[in-house]
C-alpha cells in the first residue's frame, strides 16, 4: 500500500477517534467537575446548554491541532524508513499533542468560567444553572465560546512549542 494513502487513512481514523474521545472525555470530566458539586439533574436544560458549549469549545481548540500533527507526520515520513516506524512515531507525537491540548483546553475553559464568575458578582452563574435558569445557561455558554475564539491560537502555539518535533537529518 502506498505510504501516503496509508497515512491518510490513519489520519482519518485517528481524527474520528479523537472526535469521539474528546466528546466523551469532556462530557465525563465536566459532569464530574460541575454537575455533582451543584446536584444538577440530568434533565436540566441550562446545564445541557452549558455542557454543549464546553464540548464545542474543547473540540474547536483541539481541531486546531490537526495541522501541526500533519506537519509532524510529514517530518516523520522524511526521517523514518519503514511504515512501522512511521506509524509508531506518528502515534507517539499525535498522542502527546492531543493529550496536552485536551488538558490545556479543558483547564482554560474552566478558568474562563471561573474568572467570569469572579468578575460578575451580581449572580452565581453555576447556582442559577443548577436551578435550570436557561437564560444564564445560554449566556455562560456564549461566554465560553467567545473565550475559546480568543484563546485557540494561543493554546495551539503553546502546544507546538512545548512538544519538540523530531529532528531532521542534515544532508551534506
Amino acid at each position: 500500500m502506498n505510504s501516503s494513502l496509508f497515512l491518510a487513512i490513519l489520519h482519518l481514523i485517528m481524527t474520528l477517534l479523537l472526535a469521539v474521545l474528546v466528546t466523551f472525555g469532556t462530557t465525563r470530566l465536566f459532569i464530574r467537575a460541575i454537575r455533582r458539586k451543584y446536584q444538577i439533574t440530568p434533565q436540566n436544560t441550562a446545564f445541557a446548554i452549558l455542557l454543549a458549549s464546553v464540548i464545542f469549545a474543547v473540540g474547536y481548540i483541539l481541531s486546531g491541532l490537526v495541522e501541526p500533527i500533519f506537519k509532524m507526520v510529514s517530518m516523520v515520513k522524511m526521517i523514518e524508513k519503514s511504515s512501522t516506524d512511521v506509524f509508531f512515531s506518528v502515534l507517539k507525537y499525535s498522542i502527546i499533542f492531543i493529550v496536552l491540548g485536551f488538558v490545556l483546553s479543558f483547564v482554560v475553559v474552566l478558568m474562563g468560567m471561573y474568572l467570569f464568575n469572579l468578575v460578575n458578582t451580581e449572580i452565581n452563574e453555576l447556582q442559577e444553572i443548577s436551578e435550570n435558569n436557561v437564560a444564564v445557561g445560554i449566556l455562560v455558554g456564549v461566554i465560553i465560546v467567545v473565550i475559546t475564539l480568543f484563546v485557540r491560537g494561543a493554546i495551539i502555539f503553546l502546544v507546538e512549542n512545548l512538544i519538540p518535533y523530531p529532528e531532521l537529518p542534515i544532508r551534506t
